[in-house]
């Protein structure tokens, strides 16, 4: 077995230990990471969150970890964020910052929204005021 370097993590691993996902080659748990990786917009999620939340009498940030609580208060004090913002206010990987992201929207916490020609992640409840910028 010859030594390969993932390219998705920078990890050495055994060449037969890759695995190829939508035609990349990555080494196992990058593989895992990759299928298992919450969407942001799936519908059931969103239920079953909101659904559970609301029978255990929780409100507002009431049930997140400390970081998914101080990622939405980031993106609420600033009134949006990009992803890049987040990536480099948290020190997390974009997949990491896109996981915590996803149980926010599942929550109604926060979601994307389209501000020029950037996405920036926004409070479930914010409105654009047009003609006026919000940063």
């Amino acid at each position: 077995m010859q030594a390969v370097i993932c390219p998705e993590c920078g990890r050495e691993v055994d060449s037969d230990d890759l695995y190829e996902i939508s035609g990349r080659k990555m080494c196992d748990d990058c593989a895992m990471e990759r299928q298992n990786r919450p969407q942001p917009c799936d519908v059931w999620a969103v239920r079953i969150a909101t659904n559970t939340r609301r029978s255990l009498g929780m409100q507002g940030t009431e049930g997140l970890t400390e970081k998914q609580k101080a990622i939405y208060d980031f993106i609420k004090s600033r009134r949006g964020a990009t992803l890049e913002e987040l990536m480099q206010q948290f020190n997390l990987k974009e997949n990491e910052i896109r996981k915590e992201i996803a149980i926010l929207r599942h929550c109604e916490l926060a979601r994307a929204h389209k501000r020029g020609n950037e996405i920036v992640y926004v409070p479930w409840d914010f409105e654009e005021v047009i003609g006026r910028s919000d940063r």
